[in-house]
């Protein structure tokens, strides 16, 4: 049997999935990973030659194993075998022995985003790990135990984001710079997701230019080949039957051996590289649409805000009227930004709607009250207004939690 060296299952610990991504960004570095490694074990002997009638056991075993290491090559069973050695190297197959090896490389590119994602994003001072796990556990607590579990976490969210001490902005392409770095961890989330863009799109490159095809399409060309009966005796892809050649040193003088031998691991290397090759399309397909989704989400600030009302909506306010459009804006801007919209996100993924509606909530009301003085007076008619926050006087009125309701 033969793996891919290095990666047992003790060194894959430390590919686990986080709480801090989605469900592409595992996707990516964790099924993707473990399919990659899975796929490459073989059973049996990879190579068998038939050897002349004087080569007995060891001789037999040396040759084999000198073939295997050694590259052989194909030639077609309608054509002659080339006397020159030159055009024998031309037709030299060379890339079967080295799979484990590349399939391990393969792997672990896979994982160098989410290596960069988990080292940097830390940088930001939000601990986004402590957060989501905390929100998690709020799912079973009753409901008292609950609602100061929300406040005490919404504090602790306030304090990252630095949502009661504003600091001065610059804005580019909607996002905030500065000081109080809104927009880092969403920034970096992004050049992430174009990292595993760039990643998957590198594997097909290291695929095609792995196994010397021809087919920029491989995986659809050989199904069509497949298809249409045209297996590896005429197209020449992982052949099963090639020729070798070795010399012997007989007392003092060089005996030269051509023998024919058997690739059954290019049997294995075929079904594994066509699954391979079409995980990696599906892995693309996905990774691409969702690197445009996040950005479009992230860097457009029509998507943030719509993201924050939606986890206010299922909040009832005094008289049932709506959040005022202004007020929504300063909150995303000025007191969630991205990386709390980024953040609201992996608690909905990770603990749950009821959660990143309940901490959103939290984080809206601790808002207001900070900046209750900016919105007391209003110019224009002259008059001064009671709070333009509809319902912050009573506070929320918050739909009755079940935790049976909530998935774990």
């Amino acid at each position: 049997m033969l793996g891919i060296p290095f990666l047992d299952s003790s060194f894959l610990r430390i590919f686990s999935p986080t709480t801090y991504d989605d469900r592409i960004d595992r996707l990516n570095y964790f099924y993707a990973l473990n399919e990659t490694i899975i796929t490459d074990r073989y059973v049996g002997s990879p190579i068998q030659c038939w050897m002349p009638m004087e080569f007995k056991g060891g001789w037999e075993q040396y040759a084999e194993d000198y073939c295997f290491i050694q590259n052989t090559y194909w030639v077609h069973f309608d054509n002659p075998v080339p006397e020159d050695v030159g055009d024998r190297r031309s037709a030299e197959i060379g890339y079967y022995q080295w799979v484990p090896i590349v399939l391990a490389l393969q792997a672990l590119m896979f994982f160098i985003p989410s290596w960069i994602w988990r080292t940097l994003h830390k940088q930001s001072g939000i601990d986004l790990d402590t957060i989501v796990k905390e929100a998690k556990s709020m799912r079973g607590a009753r409901l008292n135990d609950r609602q100061n579990e929300v406040k005490k976490l919404a504090n602790f969210v306030a304090e990252s984001l630095e949502i009661a001490n504003p600091r001065p902005r610059y804005h580019f392409l909607c996002l905030n710079f500065g000081q109080s770095l809104g927009s880092y961890v969403s920034i970096l989330y992004i050049f992430v997701k174009l990292l595993y863009v760039v990643n998957i799109l590198t594997q097909f490159v290291i695929l095609n230019n792995f196994l010397g095809t021809d087919y920029s399409l491989w995986g659809f060309q050989t199904l069509r080949d497949l298809w249409q009966g045209r297996e590896w005796l005429d197209s020449g892809v992982f052949p099963r039957v090639t020729m070798c050649d070795f010399k012997v040193r007989r007392l003092a003088n060089i005996h030269r051996y051509s023998v024919q031998c058997v690739l059954m691991i290019n049997m294995f290397n075929e079904k594994i590289y066509l699954f391979i090759w079409f995980w990696f399309l599906f892995v693309a397909i996905s990774t691409i649409m969702n690197f445009l989704y996040c950005f479009g989400t992230m860097i457009l600030s029509t998507y943030r805000e719509k993201t924050a009302a939606v986890l206010l909506s299922a909040y009832k306010m005094e008289e049932n009227s709506r959040i005022d459009r202004s007020i929504m804006r300063r909150f995303v801007h000025n007191g969630l930004r991205p990386d709390g919209i980024l953040l609201l996100r992996f608690v909905d993924q990770h603990a749950g709607g009821m959660a990143a509606r309940d901490l959103c909530a939290q984080l809206f009301h601790d808002f207001f009250l900070l900046r209750e003085p900016q919105y007391q007076q209003r110019s224009g008619d002259g008059q001064t207004t009671k709070s333009t926050s509809p319902g912050i006087d009573e506070g929320f009125t918050e739909t009755p939690y079940n935790s049976d309701k909530v998935s774990s």
